[in-house]
Formats: C-alpha cells, structure tokens, sequence
C-alpha cells in the first residue's frame, strides 16, 4: 500500500474513532466538567479539547512529517490577523444589515452564545476543514470534489437536530452543505490558513445569535439577503487575493478529482 493510501485510511479510521466517542461520551462529559468548573462553555471548550485526541493522534501519524507539523497539519500556522481582518470585511453586511432589520436579542445566554459562536466555530473548523477535508485533501490523492462530498454531508446532517419541519430540514442541510464547501474552498485557497474560516464561522454565527434572526440556519429573507452578501464579499475578496498572489487559484480543473 502506498503512503497517500495508508494516510487516507489513517484518516478515516481515526475519525471514526472519533466520531464514535463523540457520540457516546461528549455530553456526559461536558456536564461533568461544566459542573466541576462551573462554566458551561468552559465546559464546552475542554470537552471538545479532550475529544479531539483521536484525531491529533491520526495526524501525527500522517507522512511525511515535517516541522512545526501540528500546527502546519491543522492550519493554526497561518496569520490570525488575516484571519480576523478576513472575517470583519465579509460579516460588515450581516452585522449592519441585521441591526437595521431585526432587534437585538435581549434574552441572549452570554454562555450559549459563547459556545455556538466561538468554541463551535473554532472546533468545527479544526474537525471538518482542517482534519477531514484538509488532511484527506492534502495527503492523499483525492481531489477537492471527493474531499469535499463526505465533510460536507456529514457536516449539514449534524446540523438537522435545530428542526423537525420537513422544509426546514431541507433548507437547514443545503444552508450548511454549501456552507461546509464553501469553508473548505476558502481554506484552501488562503493557502491552508485556517484562521481564514474560522473568524468567518465565528462572526456569522455571532451576528446570528446577537440579533433576533431566526430560530435556526435556515433562516428568513432578510436573514439570507445579507448573509448572501457575506458570502459574495468572502468570494470577491479570495479571487482578488488569489490573483494578486503568483499561483492564482489553488482550486483547478487538475485536482478536483485526483491529485498527483
């Protein structure tokens, strides 16, 4: 077997192995951590920190290995003030745009608010863009396409539990679908910075949260008008970026399948 082979297996067992432990055992032991430290997203951050020994384990084991390989692997290597500048520009539309339309949310939990802003945006990003597509993208010889198709499925059936209405449900997977693939270009395209999606993940979900938008991902029109043009902006802004740099877009006709 051949060493983009043994890492694709390398890959999908650890995540599963992962993705069977998270299953079992992350909401038992985030409630006995929050309880022991008194704080639900301090909770919530070290439960997800614990969760992800799995996965750290199935990196290190992918060749070739290098320098500074945990952070180079997950992409925490990259600029955060890139990251964050990235963010700010494409979310001005959803954070203007809703503080015109909508009202604050005055019953906002600073705790909740904390945990699907912050700590889901941040863990989401590590687990689906930096591990499962990132690393299968990276090190083996699957294109974007297939390494897109399974991180994204899997990633918006996660996101279903916010409903039990049928049409909902179909708006809430295809919003989180296209979301996932958009991540995951971006990421690439940044030059594997993953910062780039993570303070874009991060401040839409905060915009979201801290006016009165919707219940769910789905969301309403207003609600996808603006966050449309979050997503054209972080389009707009990653070409430009791409055609100012000497290799242009990463993303071509020669690695959407296979990759050499």
């Amino acid at each position: 077997m051949n060493t983009k082979s043994l890492n694709l297996l390398v890959l999908f067992l650890f995540f599963g192995i992962y993705f069977i432990l998270d299953y079992l055992f992350f909401a038992i032991l985030q409630s006995m951590i929050g309880n022991y430290v008194h704080s639900r997203f301090l909770g919530h951050v070290l439960t997800y920190a614990i969760s992800l020994i799995p996965l750290l384990l199935g990196a290190m084991l992918l060749k070739p290995k290098g320098q500074n390989e945990f952070l180079e692997k997950f992409g925490l290597k990259g600029s955060f003030l890139q990251g964050l500048s990235f963010g700010i520009i494409a979310t001005l539309p959803m954070f203007l745009g809703y503080a015109i339309v909508f009202t604050l949310n005055r019953k906002i939990d600073p705790n909740a608010l904390l945990i699907n802003s912050v700590s889901s945006g941040f863990f989401e990003e590590v687990i689906f863009r930096a591990y499962f597509f990132g690393l299968v993208f990276r090190y083996t010889r699957l294109g974007f396409i297939p390494s897109i198709l399974a991180t994204s499925f899997l990633f918006a059936i996660l996101h279903l539990y916010q409903s039990q209405d049928f049409v909902e449900l179909t708006l809430i997977f295809c919003t989180t679908f296209f979301g996932s693939i958009l991540f995951s270009w971006l990421y690439a395209e940044w030059s594997f910075n993953l910062w780039i999606p993570i303070a874009l993940h991060v401040l839409m979900n905060s915009a979201w949260m801290i006016f009165d938008v919707a219940d769910n991902a789905a969301g309403n029109g207003w609600s996808n008008f603006f966050r449309f043009l979050t997503i054209f902006i972080a389009i707009i802004n990653t070409i430009v970026h791409a055609r100012k740099s000497e290799a242009g877009l990463q993303i071509k006709g020669k690695n959407l399948w296979l990759r050499d």
